[in-house]
């Protein structure tokens, strides 16, 4: 599968957008497979019977498979795509895990990555300054992916014996995910901190059962949205993830889009605000809050999670479609359409890219769908 390299991936900007990727914190060594083998055992019939029973079953066995091979050409795979939030590592940080599935619920993408408060002369999120001036974050400090800050991050492990940077660290871990199902990742993450990082080779990290198992959970998450059919070869398939500023100063954005070059074939957008405190944050918000990152009365939340809340104050301003709902209907818009396709209609003004999205009401519809054609047009 293809991958954006994600030690030299470059910031894209596009319309005020900045994109950045996660990352966690490291440990110890590692490396090796598993193999697994499994027989299959028929019972016998008498000689007679046995030809009979044979010829019949490889007759309707050929069938079968004549009848999926077409039905997959028809169909193609499909394919569903998850984003959720968790505390892989420690109670520093928080991780961003998004997963693709098809439909035997086998992972086809994954990407990870972790969000820390960092020192302010490291790279924050979008609108890391306006979150300092509205009294959100405290002076001196910022929100940042450790994959974008891969160097600096890195360096630090380095200074505890880690040999190996973060975000080649969660490459492995990408890498390890695709091909197995949420199943298969949560019964390896149920084993010892050694024989998880013996069977996933190149990975480092004493986490990495914490990283797989948010994976899983994407990969769950998954399970509930709506699929789309992809008749290409899936191995060829990218997803990338960024983040980027589509809505004003009080939020960031995270997209992420599935791509075979030409075309985005599945997407996903969320946002990040900091709310009140009697709102769901992400996990760890009470040790941001107890260190000194975010101030008193305040939750950095996911609009998603906290969609009810958050719709309830958009309709006081006369919305009638919840952030979420507005949301899908923008994924939905934008899955199967070409990256020209968007960026000419990106070049639309804004009323024009409303109307020509159903179900969609947000001004800054623009801003999402241009959010999802960076993440599109990464290079790596």
């Amino acid at each position: 599968m293809k991958k954006r390299n994600l030690t030299t991936a470059a910031l894209v900007l596009a319309c005020g957008l900045s994109l950045t990727a996660c990352s966690g914190s490291g440990a110890d060594a590692t490396t090796a497979a598993e193999t697994t083998a499994s027989q299959t055992t028929a019972a016998e019939t008498t000689a007679a019977e046995e030809t009979t029973t044979e010829e019949a079953a490889s007759a309707t066995s050929q069938e079968a498979a004549e009848a999926e091979t077409e039905k997959a050409s028809e169909d193609g795979a499909k394919l569903r795509i998850g984003q959720v939030e968790g505390a892989a590592h420690g109670d520093k940080c928080f991780t961003v895990a998004t997963a693709v599935i098809d439909e035997n619920d086998a992972i086809v993408a994954a990407v990870i990555d972790e969000y820390q408060f960092l020192d302010s002369d490291q790279t924050g999120v979008p609108n890391s300054d306006a979150f300092i001036a509205d009294g959100s974050v405290a002076e001196g400090k910022v929100l940042g992916s450790k994959k974008v800050n891969n160097e600096y991050y890195s360096e630090n492990m380095a200074k505890a014996g880690s040999t190996l940077p973060i975000a080649v660290n969660f490459d492995q871990i990408e890498n390890f995910a695709v091909g197995k199902t949420s199943a298969e990742l949560k019964e390896l993450a149920g084993k010892t901190p050694e024989e998880v990082l013996d069977a996933v080779s190149g990975a480092t990290l004493a986490d990495t059962a914490g990283y797989l198992s948010v994976i899983a959970d994407a990969a769950d998450a998954a399970k509930e949205n709506p699929a789309v059919s992809y008749d290409g070869d899936v191995t060829g398939l990218a997803l990338n993830v960024v983040e980027a500023a589509a809505h004003g100063t009080k939020c960031f954005t995270i997209a992420a889009a599935l791509t075979d070059g030409t075309n985005v074939v599945l997407s996903y957008i969320d946002e990040f605000q900091f709310l009140d405190s009697e709102q769901i944050g992400v996990p760890n918000s009470a040790s941001f809050t107890e260190g000194g990152s975010i101030l008193d009365g305040k939750v950095l939340g996911s609009k998603r999670v906290n969609n009810e809340y958050y719709s309830e104050n958009m309709k006081k301003a006369g919305s009638t479609v919840e952030i979420a709902a507005n949301f899908d209907a923008i994924q939905e818009f934008v899955n199967g359409k070409t990256i020209d396709e968007l960026k000419e209609l990106t070049g639309k003004p804004a009323e024009e890219v409303i109307d020509g999205i159903s179900g969609a009401t947000l001004a800054d519809t623009v801003g999402y769908v241009t959010a999802i054609l960076a993440a599109a047009e990464l290079i790596y």
